[in-house]
């Protein structure tokens, strides 16, 4: 995870035209939201925009400091100039030390799978899980090493390379990635198989004793 910060300065005046004022000298407004309450402040819009470019995900952490204030908080969301890329407003979520949080965590995959190389289809199922955890336990991503996959093998939830303390909030245990076998793969296992059933019956039919004929009966004596 990136070790991102971000200088947030207080703000007491809010409104439409106070806004406006900041993103005339660079700035952007910001809240900082924590147990409910939120704290206005604002960035300059040239610092967001570094952590913006940096990648960040829902559940990466930034370093805030507010006025001196030091904690790590989560991006919640970005608001844009509609029409053009421009930086409306952000949120913060404050994150605390042994509070577990639910976030979402992308999910990549490296490497290529052994069974694709073999002519399997590899499919990647689920990009993005719903996790419960401390922030002392987050993570933004998690990246599956799928390079020893063959055709026919799959790589579940309960799988992940996840710590134990995570909540993860799914029903069951789907599969994440997976090999599959194509069509051309199919065609090529029942002809296979028809062969094999084929010879199998010619052999039998060879290996069967001949069956002897039953004599005539015997003529009666007059």
């Amino acid at each position: 995870m990136s070790n991102l910060e971000l200088k947030v300065a207080k703000r007491t005046e809010t409104g439409k035209n106070q806004n406006n004022r900041l993103r005339a000298k660079g700035s952007i407004p910001v809240n900082v939201v924590s147990n409910g309450k939120a704290v206005s402040g604002s960035v300059l819009e040239s610092d967001m925009k570094k952590i913006i470019d940096s990648g960040i995900r829902p559940a990466t952490l930034v370093e805030i400091d507010l006025e001196g204030e030091k904690f790590k908080a989560i991006v919640k969301e970005i608001q844009r100039v509609p029409g053009s890329n421009e930086i409306r407003h952000a949120d913060f979520y404050r994150v605390i030390p042994g509070k577990k949080i639910i976030y979402k965590v992308g999910i990549k995959t490296t490497g290529i799978a052994k069974g694709s190389k073999a002519g399997g289809q590899f499919v990647h199922i689920i990009h993005e899980i719903k996790v419960k955890s401390a922030p002392e336990d987050m993570k933004d991503l998690l990246v599956l090493d799928v390079t020893n996959l063959e055709i026919g093998d799959t790589i579940k939830i309960s799988q992940l390379p996840t710590p134990k303390s995570w909540e993860i909030l799914v029903n069951g245990d789907p599969i994440v990635t997976s090999v599959n076998k194509t069509k051309a793969i199919l065609a090529a296992e029942r002809t296979e198989k028809a062969v094999e059933k084929g010879a199998k019956g010619k052999a039998a039919a060879k290996a069967a004793p001949a069956a002897k004929a039953a004599p005539a009966p015997a003529a009666k004596k007059k």
